[in-house]
């Protein structure tokens, strides 16, 4: 139910994207209609049990994190203090014992970071780590570069025929395609993925020509790509994008909307084709 839940999230948030203002009765009506598409019925009094199940599960995560984050955050308050009093002593043996307690509250807070910022199905940065710590807090670029925008093609339709096992091995490869090829192509950047078939790339370039035509070329490569199933099933596929330089100060509001612009621009000029 969650997969679900999370899918027609990201419908209403495609849907909805664009907008300047959001009522709620928008959102619900964008929500009710992608329930339905995927035949979700939510008035249903089992759909409804099964939400407050998941809710209580996102919960118990979120509990889970806080205490983690808590009991951190005491261990650095005592090794602080702790470590004041090395100092003044002139005690290196317990410095050193200190120095191991935060090597592994590192590694619990790296952990923690992981599970909060990371989608669960790509490993790459999902949408909270997009707005929690690729922008600044009041929604602006704090570098220059490229925002690159990423859509696979048809997605909802390879969900609907194919079911969501094809779909999420797709949603794996293309991650993994795109990672290979730009790493091939020495390009700096960090991937999120953005919707349940959108991808936000934040690439450290100002060489806006450079990157184009390196997209360009992996998209050519990709399209010319046959797909097989573990049970012998191919199809193919592509992906348009849409790829907008920015500055610092930017708001990236306005980038994504002009990299959906490009996005919209360039799917229209294949399908010419």
């Amino acid at each position: 139910m969650k997969k679900k839940l999370k899918l027609i999230t990201d419908r209403t948030v495609q849907d909805l994207i664009q907008d300047d203002i959001i009522l709620p009765s928008s959102y619900f009506e964008s929500f009710d209609k992608n329930a339905k598409d995927i035949k979700v019925e939510l008035s249903d009094n089992a759909f409804e049990k099964e939400v407050s199940s998941v809710l209580l599960e996102e919960m118990k995560n979120i509990n889970k994190y806080m205490e983690d984050t808590i009991r951190n955050m005491n261990t650095l308050s005592k090794a602080t203090q702790e470590a004041q009093e090395a100092i003044q002593h002139k005690d290196e043996k317990k410095l050193s014992t200190i120095n191991s307690s935060l090597e592994v509250m590192k590694e619990e807070l790296d952990t923690l970071r992981n599970l909060v910022y990371h989608d669960e199905l790509t490993k790459s940065f999902n949408r909270k780590w997009i707005y929690h710590q690729a922008i600044e807090e009041d929604g602006t670029f704090g570098y220059t570069g490229i925002l690159l925008f990423i859509d696979i093609n048809n997605f909802n339709d390879i969900v609907d025929k194919l079911g969501n096992l094809i779909a999420n091995n797709l949603i794996i490869y293309v991650t993994k395609f795109l990672s290979q090829k730009l790493k091939k192509a020495d390009v700096s950047y960090e991937i999120a993925r953005y919707t349940n078939d959108q991808f936000i790339l934040f690439i450290k370039s100002e060489n806006i020509s450079n990157v184009n035509t390196v997209i360009e070329k992996i998209r050519k490569e990709f399209s010319n790509s046959t797909l097989k199933s573990k049970s012998g099933l191919t199809f193919k596929t592509n992906f348009t994008y849409g790829a907008v330089k920015f500055i610092e100060d930017d708001s990236f509001q306005k980038i994504l909307e002009a990299t959906a612009d490009l996005e919209d621009i360039d799917r229209i000029k294949h399908q010419k084709k």
